[in-house]
């Protein structure tokens, strides 16, 4: 009996740490870069950040962007980044 008990415990145990794991693992909310490819198929673009890191990103629409574009993904929702104007008077 305490054997059984034991091992459903040690089965819980890891299957709650698994379910972290993978509830850790989502891609964060927002995602900034220039736009190396374009995957219209999937709805998938990759991005390269500042760093250099690259990351693909899930999308809801692809209207108006390119490769070598600024953008930044919110929830799915791809945006053309808008460069600050710089620069004196």
């Amino acid at each position: 009996m305490k054997k059984s008990l034991l091992a459903l415990l040690f089965a819980l145990a890891f299957a709650l740490g698994t379910a972290g794991a993978a509830f850790s693992a989502h891609e964060p909310k927002e995602t900034k870069g220039t736009v190396t490819k374009i995957e219209a198929v999937e709805y998938e673009v990759t991005l390269k950040d500042e760093k250099g890191k690259e990351v693909k990103v899930k999308v809801k629409d692809l209207k108006g962007i390119k490769a070598g574009d600024t953008a930044i993904v919110k929830d799915g929702k791809l945006e053309k980044a808008v460069k600050p104007v710089t620069g004196g008077y």
